[in-house]
């Protein structure tokens, strides 16, 4: 399948999840990132926005916890990523993500795992995000690289291009 088109089935399978299993996908979610992370020292991880799977709750636990959290602040066709210690170090950037305001610069192969969003994944673990290749544009082999995503999300087979970075697994409620 183009990219295209599974970014947009990824996107409106999300779209059309209901209330009231997104919250119960959330909660299994949450509880498989926490126990990812258990073994890893720096995680960096996307500050969820609109339809995404939700972060905000690890992002809090992981805080409480003394986790090192590094999240991303897009620069130019790439991301920098910061260690974040609040909330409040956040506000509206890049197509109104919030973002890092400052702080420590962790560099990408400081991060032992990655938390990454998409649009779309499927069994081989190739991902479509939104189409700008931030993300791409950091990930390297030396990092758990971990997709999350609902199960709806998944498609048949996604092409990919040189460009591409797979991702390591994709957790997902099921």
């Amino acid at each position: 399948m183009k990219k295209t088109d599974a970014r947009k089935q990824g996107l409106n399978a999300r779209a059309s999840i209901s209330a009231k299993q997104r919250i119960h996908d959330q909660k299994i979610l949450f509880r498989k990132m926490k126990e990812k992370c258990a073994d890893y020292d720096v995680i960096g991880c996307y500050v969820s926005m609109k339809e995404e799977a939700d972060t905000h709750a690890f992002l809090a636990w992981a805080l409480k916890h003394g986790k090192r959290i590094a999240v991303p602040k897009v620069r130019g066709n790439t991301l920098d990523f910061y260690e974040l210690h609040s909330f409040d170090e956040l506000s509206p950037g890049c197509f109104d993500v919030l973002e890092p305001t400052g702080g420590t610069l962790v560099k990408p192969e400081e991060i032992d795992l990655m938390f990454v969003p998409l649009s779309s994944f499927d069994k081989d673990c190739r991902r479509t995000g939104y189409g700008k290749g931030f993300y791409d544009s950091v990930l390297c082999d030396s990092m758990h690289k971990v997709g999350i995503a609902f199960s709806e999300q998944k498609v048949d087979r996604i092409e990919s291009s040189p460009n591409d970075v797979k991702l390591d697994e994709v957790l997902t409620p099921a």
